[in-house]
């Protein structure tokens, strides 16, 4: 089954390294994704070390952000995003470009957890 993509999207994934971090409040970046259709047009990143949580969110609102693919965040968050109008797919883990991957192939679901190396999953699930 194809993604429903079909317009430009913005994806913001809280970035360590180049996986998703655990955490959507304490990690140190995001990597900011754009989409049309089925294709990666653009991505940058945008440092977030230091700052408060509700600042996280704010950044994303400004940023035009329409999608969050992350890991976990407080449920306080999760509601002042769903406010926001961005869409959220939590719980997820591995590898930043496999979640995209994924994603535009519109099989990315909320708990995955992502096996390194040529789109394994893992149970999929996040063992925590």
């Amino acid at each position: 089954m194809k993604s429903e993509i079909n317009r430009s999207l913005r994806i913001a994934i809280p970035t360590f390294d180049m996986r998703i971090s655990p955490r959507f409040d304490h990690a140190p970046g995001c990597t900011l994704v754009d989409i049309e259709g089925d294709k990666i047009i653009s991505t940058s990143y945008m440092t977030c070390e230091g700052w408060r949580d509700i600042d996280r969110v704010s950044r994303l609102i400004e940023a035009k952000v329409d999608l969050l693919i992350c890991g976990a965040l407080p449920h306080f968050l999760l509601s002042v995003l769903l406010d926001n109008k961005i869409r959220v797919i939590p719980w997820v883990a591995g590898e930043i470009q496999e979640a995209l991957s994924l994603f535009i192939q519109g099989r990315l679901k909320q708990g995955m957890a992502l096996c390194a190396g040529k789109s394994r999953r893992c149970n999929n699930k996040v063992n925590y």
